[in-house]
């Protein structure tokens, strides 16, 4: 598994593609993980669009099952008086989803 310390996919442009509920692409475990915490599909969205660059923590490939053109971009985002963790997984930015959006847990 390869890790990089800058994103793999361009956060405005992931932004914009996750800009409406109508073009929000999401795992299902992802959703499921944001109504846990009481957010709607409206909330995710306001969620990305207030990822900074500075919420950037790590880019790797995929490692269950190994795949070294898939990227995996993490960012811990200071939200409505918690800590987020989201990842947007995908080879190219047409193909990226968001696969987590859990509360952030402190090691």
């Amino acid at each position: 598994m390869a890790i990089k310390r800058m994103p793999h996919h361009d956060l405005e442009a992931v932004k914009s593609k996750f800009a409406r509920v109508k073009t929000l692409e999401a795992t299902r475990a992802a959703i499921m993980s944001a109504r846990a915490l009481g957010y709607s599909l409206d909330n995710i969205v306001e969620a990305v669009q207030a990822l900074e660059t500075g919420d950037f923590v790590k880019s790797e490939t995929a490692h269950s099952p190994p795949n070294s053109k898939i990227w995996h971009d993490t960012y811990y985002l200071p939200w409505d008086n918690r800590w987020l963790y989201l990842k947007f997984a995908g080879e190219t930015l047409i193909d990226v989803v968001l696969t987590s959006f859990k509360e952030a847990v402190n090691d």
